[in-house]
């Protein structure tokens, strides 16, 4: 067979095994498919119960409007800072550049305020019944909003008719028939674990003993420095999936001014802003005054801005949830919008096309403000996820899947004449979808979590054929501690140099990465598409480990008017706390492992030097922050992530799998795929949407997410050893 129709066995295949292909090419005698037998049981936090007393509907009215009240007040504010300017508005500042990160629609920004007024009245139910902090966070949960003068902030189902049946909505909503709003945009996240608020209902988390968590800067330096610790056999490609798989699944907003424009937390003097005038919004990171990076700028205050909440699910009282403003689920929304506002700015309206501009490249988006090539003569780009520009191997993999959409929808169109612009771009959404998910389970998450731990939860795609295992019980949606904490382990692979190589295979030009932020402008050359993506199969990523390049912890969103950026792993710590999510002691014993009474239990997993680290850092072993305690996990048989982080990865993906009713392998259902038409979309491989979608891309190994080398060496890419999809099991009866 084809290499790639075994990939997720690679580790067990030798030389031995070689065998021709058809037309000379080299195959391999695929290892016997595994089927092991102790499934992991998925998370299943047990419901806990709060006694409360009873609380009247008059109690709950006279919240509800101190919620409000505190709407108003946060408006007033809001404006006198406008008015002040104290805001963020300089382009030219890296916090700047951070914010354009996080863009918000009026929807989400009018979800999150019904969010505020619905957290601010379980403060004030708090203050007045004077609740513990368990009371408040999750005893109120017993008591419904829609029996308040708040009613209105619960928001209402989904409509969900004929056509959902059979395709994906926009915005992911009427997935789960009989829970509809399941994996919606703009709901809440689920836990894993019960937040760590330190009032139960919104402020950040703090120490086990209520004192302050050390600076997240000061964690960060103490912990990561920035070494070349390359994984030789994978390439670039698992760290630039890692972030579109991302891109897809997770968009957090953070709370801005009435203005759109951005809140400051830090003053002109680069320390923290006077409280008068200080936004609820703001969390500030503190910089140390030795700091070895930003003490030469005299900076003591990273600004850092809270999440957006959305409102409960349930619509009830009780603690703060935050807002995933996009789809949950794998469904490329990332090319295709997560509402229709979105998606209408990047369908073509004819055809079933998506919108180009020249040389096959995405549309201009001319309205970018934080683009760096704007002042060179180059517009950034527009696609289904406003983080596209972010940089530009990330813009090379987003204009790739626009291109295989409208490569899909041509063929179609050409096969079936009758067949309309809606028909046409549904059918191609349809097929890239099922490309895309293929790819992850076949060859992305092989690597990621290792083959013996997919077979042991039965997530290995069958080689042939269906699987029947859709689970309409089981919620698919992003778990906080997955998008904020785990999958963030992405951040360790980057490399902070960009290798670009040529048609024979050399190096011709490296790139610093601070330099591509919001700088796309390279793509408009000629053939430098290709050099990028040659070197996503060629380059090797960096371990998951604490060593993570100082463009990322140093020169973040680095703008050419200033000569620093941020520091991307104290945000990851910081927004871990912001969200309260559960200390790394606790999610470790929630995966299996023993909990720690001492910081010396930690050595099962982590390295002395890190444990001796943290006790200089934290005051109790239930203080450490679960991300920078993740990516320092020593891996997991077979898997590139330590046994915390893959196992919550690893059921995110369960769920991604058996939860979404659209998952391309499933038998016996409107959206099932014909035998012939599954046939070919296993044939699928990175390699054959790289040969297929690059310019003049003439070779490719099998694997492109694995370096070229053994049996996977490089062939030409009309080989066998990398096959073309046959669309013609789509033809249709006019």
């Amino acid at each position: 067979m084809p290499l790639v129709a075994c990939a997720p066995q690679f580790a067990y295949i030798a030389p031995k095994d070689s065998c021709p292909l058809y037309g000379g090419a080299q195959g391999v005698c695929c290892p016997p498919e595994l089927v092991l037998s102790h499934p992991q049981q998925l998370f299943r936090e047990p419901e806990i119960k709060v006694a409360i007393q009873p609380i009247s509907e008059e109690q709950l009215d006279e919240a509800a409007r101190a919620g409000l009240w505190e709407l108003v007040e946060r408006d007033i504010l809001e404006k006198s800072l406008r008015s002040r300017k104290i805001e963020v508005a300089d382009p030219r500042n890296p916090e700047y550049t951070h914010l354009q990160f996080f863009r918000t629609s009026p929807l989400a920004v009018k979800l999150s305020r019904d969010a505020i007024t619905n957290a601010e009245a379980g403060d004030h139910l708090m203050t007045k019944l004077r609740l513990t902090p368990e009371q408040a966070g999750i005893g109120l949960q017993q008591f419904s909003v829609r029996d308040t003068i708040i009613s209105s902030t619960c928001p209402a189902p989904p409509p969900c008719g004929e056509k959902e049946k059979y395709y994906r909505t926009i915005d992911g909503s009427c997935n789960n028939l009989a829970n509809p709003t399941w994996g919606q945009a703009r709901t809440t996240f689920q836990r894993l674990k019960t937040p760590k608020y330190s009032d139960g209902i919104s402020r950040p988390r703090e120490g086990r003993d209520g004192s302050p968590l050390p600076s997240a800067r000061v964690v960060s330096i103490s912990t990561v420095v920035d070494a070349d610790r390359p994984q030789l056999d994978l390439s670039l490609s698992v760290m630039q999936w890692g972030q579109f798989i991302d891109h897809d699944l997770a968009h957090t907003p953070i709370f801005r001014l009435g203005n759109e424009s951005g809140i400051e937390c830090c003053s002109e003097s680069q320390n923290f802003i006077d409280p008068s005038f200080r936004h609820p919004g703001c969390f500030p990171i503190e910089i140390p005054a030795d700091d070895p990076f930003f003490g030469r700028f005299r900076r003591r205050c990273m600004n850092f801005v809270r999440s957006m909440w959305a409102p409960r699910g349930a619509c009830n009282f009780g603690y703060a949830e935050q807002m995933n403003q996009i789809t949950h689920y794998l469904d490329t929304s990332n090319v295709y919008g997560s509402s229709k506002e979105e998606e209408e700015e990047v369908r073509l309206g004819r055809g079933g096309l998506l919108k180009v501009q020249e040389n096959r490249l995405l549309p201009a988006h001319e309205e970018a403000e934080e683009c760096e090539a704007r002042g060179q003569g180059f517009h950034c780009f527009l696609a289904g996820d406003n983080r596209v520009n972010e940089q530009t191997d990330l813009s090379v993999i987003h204009t790739i899947w626009m291109r295989e959409h409208n490569r899909l929808a041509r063929e179609l169109a050409r096969l079936n004449p009758h067949w309309s612009d809606e028909t046409i771009y549904q059918e191609a959404r349809r097929i890239v979808n099922a490309i895309y998910q293929h790819i992850i389970y076949n060859e992305w998450l092989p690597i990621i979590l290792g083959t013996d731990y997919m077979a042991e939860n039965d997530i290995l795609p069958r080689r042939q054929g269906y699987s029947d295992d859709y689970d309409d019980e089981l919620n698919a949606a992003i778990f906080n501690e997955f998008a904020t904490a785990a999958f963030r382990f992405g951040h360790t692979l980057v490399q902070g140099m960009l290798e670009l190589f040529g048609k024979q295979g050399h190096r011709t030009e490296t790139l610093e990465l601070h330099e591509q932020f919001n700088n796309p402008k390279l793509l408009y050359t000629p053939g430098k598409l290709d050099e990028f993506l040659r070197g996503l199969a060629t380059q090797p990523i960096q371990m998951t480990d604490n060593f993570v390049t100082e463009a990322l912890t140093n020169r973040l969103f680095q703008t050419p008017s200033m000569p620093f950026g941020m520091d991307l792993i104290a945000l990851n710590i910081q927004r871990g706390r912001d969200h309260a999510i559960a200390p790394y002691n606790h999610l470790r014993e929630a995966c299996g492992l023993p909990k720690a009474n001492t910081f010396d239990d930690l050595l099962d997993v982590l390295p002395p030097e890190v444990v001796n680290t943290f006790k200089l850092l934290y005051r109790s072993v239930d203080d450490i922050d679960p991300f920078i305690a993740g990516i320092a996990e020593r891996h997991a048989s077979g898997s590139i992530l330590g046994p915390t982080f893959r196992c919550i990865v690893g059921d995110q993906f369960i769920r991604l799998r058996r939860g979404d009713r659209f998952f391309y392998e499933f038998a016996d259902m409107p959206t099932s795929f014909t035998e012939a038409q599954l046939y070919e979309i296993k044939k699928a491989s990175w390699a054959r949407i790289l040969c297929d979608n690059g310019d003049m891309v003439m070779q490719m190994q099998p694997l492109a997410m694995r370096t070229p080398g053994g049996l996977n060496q490089r062939v030409s890419c009309d080989s066998s050893a990398i096959p073309k999809l046959d669309l013609t099991p789509w033809i249709s009866a006019a």
